[in-house]
């Protein structure tokens, strides 16, 4: 019976030990109930076998003595804590708007520009090309019927054009209506160039003027004798309220200008000789 007795113990011993590990070790809690569950009946099946003896049962045997019951405390079951799972934060994607795309539109191709020819003139009759812009002034030049000149400028009133013929080096003046321009007149510049002169001419001498009203007398002394010896007197004179630049040729060695005094502007003269070499210098006349 002793040896029942310590088998027992050491049974009971051994399962109580195994119920602790387990017990202690980190377990799903559905796997420690049905631990829990199945233990019991482990615990008596196996400690109620009797463990084989030598000594004889004896009569006067003390009854058994039972062995303390171990009384377990349960450990607290670890309860699951949820880790939150890190929450991916989705990036925002730009999207992209729309643009209009404008349609290429078609490049005109460059067209060849004509350049444009300086002004000229094409005379339509043979012309007589004159030193200064009125038909008192000497012949300088000639331009040809159907021939060209360079126009570079024409008087106030666009009926005398200045031009430089095409086999000449000076510039000379035609009137406008023997000729055809390529150009609009209000495009030429209105000039008024200098007289050409020649040294070998003398000036006139002992030049005055006098005034009776509206009338106005030139006089000068005469010249030495000359071939085609003659005066060019040019004045601005006041004509119906407005000043008009004229131009005279004479023999003589006295002319009379109608000037009247109503217009703003002062009136003005001058004298020069001509010849076949050309013109004097001018003499400016003291106007009355």
């Amino acid at each position: 019976m002793g040896q029942r007795a310590d088998f027992r113990r050491g049974c009971a011993k051994f399962v109580n030990t195994v119920i602790w590990a387990l017990l202690l070790r980190p377990m799903p809690n559905r796997s420690i109930s049905i631990l829990l569950g199945l233990l019991p009946a482990l615990l008596i099946a196996s400690c109620s076998t009797v463990a084989p003896t030598s000594e004889a049962p004896s009569d006067t045997e003390e009854p058994p003595t039972a062995a303390p019951t171990g009384t377990t405390t349960p450990s607290p079951t670890p309860t699951a804590t949820l880790t939150p799972s890190p929450t991916i934060t989705s990036t925002p994607t730009i999207t992209p708007t729309a643009s209009f795309t404008s349609t290429p539109t078609e490049t005109a191709t460059p067209t060849n520009t004509p350049t444009a020819l300086p002004p000229e003139i094409t005379a339509d009759v043979n012309l007589n090309c004159r030193y200064g812009p009125d038909s008192a002034y000497l012949y300088a030049w000639g331009v040809e019927e159907g021939r060209t000149a360079t126009l570079d400028g024409r008087n106030y009133n666009s009926t005398w054009l200045w031009v430089q013929p095409w086999d000449a080096l000076f510039h000379c003046w035609v009137t406008a209506s023997g000729a055809t321009p390529n150009v609009e007149y209000s495009a030429v510049p209105v000039v008024y160039p200098p007289l050409l002169t020649n040294s070998s001419v003398a000036p006139p001498k002992g030049v005055g003027a006098s005034r009776s009203g509206s009338s106005v007398t030139i006089s000068w002394s005469p010249a030495q004798p000359s071939v085609e010896l003659g005066y060019l007197i040019e004045a601005r004179i006041c004509s119906g309220g407005f000043p008009l630049d004229v131009a005279i040729t004479t023999t003589n060695t006295s002319y009379t200008l109608s000037d009247a005094t109503s217009c703003s502007a002062d009136s003005y003269g001058q004298v020069r000789v001509q010849n076949k070499l050309g013109y004097s210098t001018a003499v400016k006349v003291s106007w009355p």
